[in-house]
């Protein structure tokens, strides 16, 4: 009985962990029917596991800028698609194509981006349908 009860719970204990890593990996916080794309300058670049994240200040209608976070997938996937650490610093101008936030804020999902030199970096999946489309 003891020796059930013990599976019983070591079950219960291992699909709990699974539920965090589907969790982790959801992408419902973005409308990935939408793409937007943004240009302004690069305030911030964390090059950090699990993912990196690039702050950019775009101008809004006001005349004035808005801090605008995108979210990229790993340095490694990014590092396998020729994307490397220091290729986009602060002061850099940039135009960044993401799937938006669903909830509206400022930010969202990496697609695509164009660097000052006017080079192109896509990410996997529906970015690698952007620079096909764009023949970028």
């Amino acid at each position: 009985m003891i020796k059930t009860i013990t599976r019983f719970l070591l079950i219960g204990l291992l699909g709990s962990f699974s539920s965090l890593v589907l969790a982790h990996h959801s992408f419902s916080m973005f409308d990935q029917n939408k793409q937007v794309t943004i240009a302004g300058k690069v305030n911030e670049v964390q090059w950090t596991n699990p993912h990196v994240w690039i702050f950019l200040d775009v101008a809004n209608p006001k005349g004035g800028t808005e801090r605008w976070g995108v979210e990229f997938t790993s340095k490694v996937h990014l590092t396998r698609r020729g994307f490397a650490e220091g290729m986009v610093k602060a002061g850099d101008q940039v135009e960044i194509t993401i799937n938006p936030y669903a909830n509206g804020k400022n930010g969202g999902r990496f697609v695509a981006i164009k660097m000052a030199n006017g080079q192109y970096y896509c990410d996997v999946g529906a970015g690698q349908a952007f620079c096909a489309d764009n023949k970028k």
